[in-house]
């Protein structure tokens, strides 16, 4: 499925009035519990946190910035 038909599914009016499908909560759960940060040590030798799903991404990736940003 692609991203324009997702979210023309999640617009739809079936998906808004239907019960038995999941909350946005736990839909938010599973996409934050997939994007979380891991330690990695950086070409300095530093400490810092990547994301463990976008390739070579800091932590807060975009796709959690979003997130936070929409829930603030």
């Amino acid at each position: 499925m692609t991203p324009d038909e997702l979210l023309s599914n999640i617009e739809s009016e079936h998906f808004q009035k239907s019960r038995t499908i999941r909350t946005p909560y736990e839909a938010l759960r599973a996409v934050m519990q997939l994007h979380r940060p891991h330690s990695i040590t950086l070409p300095n030798g530093e400490w810092g946190s990547n994301c463990s799903q976008c390739d070579g991404m800091t932590y807060p990736c975009a796709t959690v910035e979003v997130i936070a940003k929409e829930l603030a």
